[in-house]
């Protein structure tokens, strides 16, 4: 799992923490908000309600930056004893990296898996498609409510129906055995428990 941060930075007060499995990139949760522990926490409490529960034996696994709020939100939807977490934390002068280093916060992640590359590039995959998500752009979007709604709609999309070389996301994960069309999903028949 790699959890990470997206500034709307037109509007300054809009942030998306996002969540991508490594193994499979699917893309398992969001929460939109301030940059504050709340909405941190958000984020942990659906990928916990997302995922299996980990154990001892069976760790999950997070990478990171160097933000802070994760180290307060993992423990409280996860067993520390069960949660390997490190953080790569990018020294920058302004706005260029210049060099990169990593630090395990809980359990042991090995060095090689330490790496956050996969959401960099999910990030690098939001700004090419989605034009709030673009830099200095006039398409940002306006209401954290519209972030919401454009994040859900491609999040649909990218585990579903972006396939490469045959599969997407939700077919690695086993969650469906065919690359979807939107006619799929806006065929679907919902059911809704009373």
């Amino acid at each position: 799992m790699e959890p990470c941060y997206f500034k709307n930075f037109e509007q300054g007060d809009a942030y998306c923490y996002l969540d991508i499995k490594r193994d499979s990139g699917l893309f398992v949760a969001f929460s939109v908000g301030k940059w504050i522990q709340e909405v941190c926490d958000d984020l942990y409490e659906l990928i916990a309600k997302r995922t299996q529960q980990p154990t001892y034996y069976s760790k999950i696994s997070f990478c990171t930056d160097g933000n802070k709020q994760n180290e307060n939100a993992i423990p409280k939807h996860f067993n520390k004893d069960c949660v390997n977490y490190s953080k790569v934390i990018k020294d920058k002068e302004g706005q260029i990296v210049i060099g990169t280093y990593k630090r395990d916060v809980f359990g042991r992640m090995s060095y090689d898996n330490a790496s956050i590359n996969n959401i960099d590039g999910f990030c690098s995959y939001l700004r090419a498609r989605v034009g709030c998500f673009v830099r200095e752009t006039r398409n940002f979007a306006k209401k954290r409510k519209q972030i919401v709604n454009i994040l859900h709609v491609t999040q649909t999309n990218y585990n579903f129906i972006e396939a490469e070389n045959g599969e997407t996301p939700a077919i690695k994960e086993g969650l469906t055995d065919k690359v979807w069309e939107w006619n799929d999903i806006f065929d679907m028949r919902l059911s809704v428990n009373i």
